[in-house]
């Protein structure tokens, strides 16, 4: 839902009012769950010592997750006929990529250094997913669009580090960014990302009250609260409520809609 309502948002530049493809919107919801579940389902096999709630909750419904996954990946080859064309192809080059990246890195870096990779590359995939299929199905893009889309990337970025720093305080041994840039660096990181994310949108959106300013400050406010989390560490920790936030902030641009 979180990837729907974002993408929303940059289908309807750039003054609101921009036409939605609905097939397009579910086929990227279908695709978003079906690889957070295939990425869960490969973990128990990849990384087995790597066993978080996250990963016990899919191993105990690992059969009635396979079922689920086999039904989503059903409805998306449906949908995949029903979407426009130039989506469709643009959806096909970003899924080799992707697979590429999977191969790559289950194959070849689960025990390298170079795993602190996983969040920048899931962030750029996941921005380039959101945005990219709105902004290849609309015929031009204002510089507003694209300034939109790069603070959506850092969003993505600070979102992944987030899980990351919490991940490493229930476990040590789990091997992400903050195993590579210490926790200290981690929150820097962290909260530099809120800093430069408030500052473009103070400098380069607040001269009015349009689309793009609004959907901006949507954007800082979802970086604000990520930058928030870590210092609430003790409570955010306690039933992953930091899962339940740091996800949840993807559900804010729901505001344009009623706004």
């Amino acid at each position: 839902m979180g990837a729907i309502f974002t993408s929303i948002m940059f289908w309807r530049l750039p003054d609101g009012s921009g036409r939605i493809d609905m097939a397009s919107i579910l086929l990227l919801g279908i695709t978003t769950w079906t690889i957070y579940i295939l990425d869960r389902i490969l973990d128990l096999k990849v990384y087995p010592k790597d066993f978080s709630e996250r990963h016990a909750f899919h191993a105990k419904n690992q059969y009635n997750l396979s079922i689920l996954l086999i039904a989503l990946i059903v409805t998306g080859t449906i949908l995949s006929f029903l979407i426009p064309y130039r989506v469709l192809l643009y959806g096909a080059a970003l899924s080799l990529f992707l697979v590429i990246y999977f191969v790559i890195l289950n194959k070849f870096m689960k025990n390298s250094k170079f795993q602190w990779l996983k969040e920048p590359v899931t962030a750029i995939g996941y921005t380039l997913a959101v945005v990219g299929i709105a902004f290849v199905y609309q015929s031009s893009i204002n510089l507003s669009g694209w300034v939109l889309a790069f603070l959506l990337f850092l969003v993505a970025s600070q979102n992944l580090l987030v899980f990351s720093y919490f991940e490493n305080l229930k476990n040590q041994e789990i091997k992400n960014s903050v195993s590579s840039f210490g926790a200290k660096w981690t929150l820097r990181f962290i909260r530099m990302i809120g800093v430069v994310t408030l500052l473009l949108v103070l400098i380069l959106f607040s001269g009015g009250f349009g689309y793009p300013n609004r959907a901006a400050f949507v954007i800082a406010l979802m970086s604000q609260v990520l930058s928030f989390l870590p210092s609430k560490s003790e409570y955010m920790i306690h039933k992953s409520r930091y899962r339940w936030l740091g996800d949840g902030v993807f559900l804010l641009p729901v505001i344009l809609l009623i706004f």
